[in-house]
C-alpha cells in the first residue's frame, strides 16, 4: 500500500489542464503540504482546472497495515527502495512510486486536457525533486510537459565528481570517500538510478530546466547536516544554493538551472504563497 492526497480520483475521468505534485518534507506531514497547495490554487482560481497530489513516505512507526510500503527518515529522499513488514511484498523506490502517479495522470482517456505537470518539494522534499530530475528527459513525460520546483534545499546531487571550493576551484577530494556516493554523486548508486545508469543520469539532468527558489533569509544553521560530503557549498541553505548554481555554470555553462531568490522569508513552507511563486505557478498553468 501506498497512500497520498489527491484532490481528484485519478482513474475517473476530468478536464484538469494541469497537476502539482508537492512533495512533503522531513516530517513527512503530507496532509498539511495538501491542504497548503490547494489553498494557493484556489487563490489563483485554478482549483478546478488543477489537480494537486500529495504523496505521503511514511516510516515504520506510521504504518497502518502490514501490506504499507515504508522507509527510514533519509531514504525516502533520495529513491531508495522501501521495507515491507509483509514477506511477500516486493520493495519499491520512491521514485517509481511517483512513475506511477505520473503513469495515471498523463493517461489521456482519463485526462485528455492535461498538458503540464509541476513537481515540486520543500526542504527535504526538495532534494526529493532535485534528484528525480534526473530520472526523466528534455522536461517530458508521456507527451505531457513536466516542470521541476526545488524550494529551500540544503541537499544538493552533484552531476560531476568534482566539487567547487570557497576560492572558486574545482577538484576531487581526497579526504572524504564518501563525497561522490548516492545521493551526493554517481557512485553506489540506489537500484532505480543503477537502472538509468550515470551517463543517462548526467544527460537527463542537463537536459531539463530545473527551477530553484531559496528564500534569502533561509540563512539558519540549525537543521544543517554535518559531514565531509555536504560541507562543500556552505554553511546554510542560502549559501548552499548560490554556491551549487555557480558549481553548475562552472560544469555546464548551458545549463537550464535558474535560481530565485525570495525576500523576506526564512525556511518556511510560506514560501510556496509568497508571490513570486504564485506568479511561477500561474506561468505554469
Amino acid at each position: 500500500n501506498f497512500n497520498f492526497f489527491s484532490s481528484f480520483h485519478i482513474d475517473s475521468s476530468s478536464n484538469v489542464r494541469g497537476a502539482i505534485i508537492t512533495i512533503h518534507g522531513n516530517s513527512r506531514n503530507a496532509d498539511d503540504y495538501f491542504d497548503k497547495m490547494i489553498s494557493i490554487v484556489s487563490a489563483q482560481g485554478i482549483k478546478d482546472d488543477v489537480m494537486v497530489i500529495a504523496p505521503k513516505f511514511i516510516a515504520s512507526t506510521d504504518q497502518h497495515s502490514d501490506t504499507d510500503w515504508y522507509w527510514n527518515t533519509l531514504s525516502w529522499k533520495w529513491g531508495n527502495q522501501s521495507y515491507s513488514s509483509d514477506i511477500n511484498s516486493e520493495n519499491v523506490s520512491t521514485f517509481e512510486l511517483v512513475d506511477s502517479l505520473l503513469n495515471k495522470i498523463t493517461n489521456k482517456d482519463f485526462f485528455p486536457d492535461l498538458s503540464d505537470i509541476l513537481i515540486t518539494g520543500h526542504s527535504s522534499g526538495a532534494a526529493f525533486v532535485q534528484r528525480y530530475s534526473l530520472t526523466k528527459e528534455n522536461n517530458v513525460f508521456n507527451n505531457v510537459r513536466l516542470h521541476f520546483s526545488v524550494v529551500n534545499n540544503q541537499y544538493f546531487m552533484h552531476p560531476d565528481s568534482t566539487r567547487m571550493h570557497s576560492d572558486g576551484s574545482l577538484s576531487f577530494i581526497e579526504d572524504c570517500n564518501i563525497y561522490n556516493k548516492w545521493p551526493e554523486g554517481f557512485d553506489d548508486l540506489n537500484p532505480y538510478m543503477d537502472q538509468i545508469g550515470e551517463e543517462d543520469a548526467y544527460n537527463n539532468f542537463f537536459s531539463n530546466q530545473v527551477d530553484y527558489f531559496i528564500a534569502e533569509n533561509d540563512t539558519e544553521t540549525s537543521g544543517i547536516s554535518s559531514g565531509c560530503q555536504y560541507e562543500f557549498l556552505g554553511s546554510n541553505r542560502y549559501e548552499k544554493n548560490i554556491n551549487f548554481m555557480s558549481y553548475l555554470d562552472l560544469i555546464f555553462p548551458d545549463n537550464e538551472h535558474e535560481l530565485v531568490i525570495i525576500p523576506g522569508l526564512g525556511h518556511t513552507t510560506n514560501t510556496y504563497s509568497s508571490t513570486i511563486f504564485t506568479e511561477y505557478i500561474n506561468s505554469i498553468f
